[in-house]
């Protein structure tokens, strides 16, 4: 299992296939798994690079609040501890936010926001997943945003998808989410920044509530995709769309 040691964090992290760096990073609550139903195929073009956000996955979970400036500083290390220069980054949910974040302190070849965010989201619904978190456990706060309607369609009719979801959370330790979170209701406002985003791919699933986001990344000159019938999570609902995405970018 590579790990790279950091001063604060282990991080864990998988390589697959060569050819242009491309590094994903994950959503909340998610892990390298997040990537699985895409990473062999894209592959065969790319050198894929995965990786668990710290407190998330295999990696280790610090005990204090991750910023948005942590993470980018964690792939900012994980990159340069590969020897990767100018990557392809593809950012999904909050890892939007590290991707801008990255982004806009170091050269990258492209940039795909997926589910994209360009500031810190509304906290009242976090607030309340935390405190199921904290309570319940993970896996109960899964099921709360399933009930809750909160989840695409794709994933919760589906046994197999869904089990893959709630594994996910499962994996994800509730300190490590918590302190994400709190990192997360702290992200800086980038709405001023957009316009200096180059390389710019955005994605959204035509469900995804999100998209509305797509009014303020149009400031800077991108090219846009929404993946019909489709929620917050095309890696999962839809992946043959996003390959095909990936792959033409």
């Amino acid at each position: 299992m590579p790990v790279l040691e950091l001063a604060d964090v282990d991080l864990h992290y998988e390589v697959n296939g060569i050819g242009k760096p491309l590094v994903m990073i994950h959503h909340l609550a998610g892990a390298t798994q997040s990537w699985e139903l895409v990473v062999n195929d894209l592959a065969s073009k790319f050198w894929v690079i995965t990786y668990d956000l710290r407190g998330h996955g295999k990696s280790s979970v610090p005990p204090s609040r991750y910023t948005i400036s942590d993470h980018a500083q964690d792939l900012k290390a994980l990159l340069e501890y590969l020897g990767v220069k100018d990557p392809i980054v593809v950012g999904h949910s909050i890892g939007s936010l590290i991707a801008i974040e990255y982004a806009l302190k170091n050269p990258v070849s492209k940039l795909v926001l997926m589910g994209a965010l360009y500031r810190a989201p509304d906290p009242i619904p976090y607030m309340r997943y935390m405190d199921i978190a904290t309570r319940f456990g993970m896996e109960a706060l899964a099921f709360y945003r399933r009930l809750n309607g909160e989840i695409p369609t794709k994933i919760t009719q589906s046994f197999w998808l869904w089990s893959k979801f709630l594994q996910l959370y499962r994996n994800t330790s509730v300190v490590g989410y918590i302190n994400t979170v709190r990192g997360l209701l702290e992200a800086p406002n980038y709405e001023s920044e957009i316009g200096k985003l180059e390389g710019l791919t955005l994605i959204y699933g035509s469900e995804d509530r999100l998209k509305a986001n797509m009014e303020v990344f149009r400031k800077a000159k991108a090219n846009y995709f929404e993946i019909p019938e489709t929620g917050h999570f095309p890696n999962l609902e839809t992946p043959g769309e996003l390959l095909r995405i990936l792959n033409s970018i």
